[in-house]
């Protein structure tokens, strides 16, 4: 039976004490490993590159009857990466240029490539032009925007993209870049047009 005044209160073993110190020190290393891990996932994790539109044109495109196909098509992309610490490996790029749905032209424009961090680097092509022609049942329509100086156009990139991370490297991205853009009756680049971004696909 125990007596009145007796302390409940029992003494913890040394064992329980060094259990409970190594519980805390390891609670605390995961903590300090998990804020560790998060700062270099931060620091790590790759951004997706930027592209701007910076010059379109089809020389000549007002002026022949016969429509643009042989005419030659010129532009310029400006590709952006944005990352401080990692670098990117491009595929070979594949350029399409289109009036709506039909396919004005296309071709491959760039050899692969690596991309430095924070580096820039302008996508330039040249394509011959197939369309539309008078043939086309998008000729009618084509031609009467051509008049009024604005076609609405869409150039596409397509290609595989790789991030290089410190010494590894990431899987490939199947990358698609698309920039929306008007061409003005003379077959140059709308100026409101010039350096606008676009849009990018993974």
């Amino acid at each position: 039976m125990r007596r009145y005044g007796q302390s409940l209160y029992q003494p913890r073993s040394p064992v329980a004490r060094c259990v409970n110190f190594l519980c805390a020190v390891l609670l605390t290393l995961i903590l300090v490993a998990g804020v560790i891990l998060f700062v270099l996932w931060l620091s790590l994790r790759p951004h997706r590159p930027k592209f701007y539109l910076a010059d379109f044109s089809i020389p000549n495109a007002n002026r022949q009857s016969a429509g643009l196909a042989n005419l030659p098509v010129h532009f310029t992309v400006d590709e952006h990466n944005p990352n401080q610490k990692i670098g990117m490996f491009y595929d070979e790029i594949l350029a399409s240029v289109f009036y709506g749905d039909q396919l004005i032209a296309t071709g491959a424009v760039m050899n692969p490539f690596y991309q430095q961090p924070k580096g820039d680097t302008p996508v330039q092509g040249t394509l011959l032009a197939r369309g539309p022609v008078p043939t086309d049942p998008s000729w009618g329509r084509f031609a009467g925007e051509m008049s009024a100086g604005s076609v609405e156009m869409r150039l596409v990139l397509t290609s595989k993209l790789q991030f290089q991370v410190k010494v590894w490297d990431t899987k490939h991205h199947h990358m698609k870049v698309e920039c929306d853009f008007t061409m003005q009756g003379d077959g140059t680049l709308r100026p409101q047009d010039k350096n606008s971004q676009c849009t990018l696909y993974f």
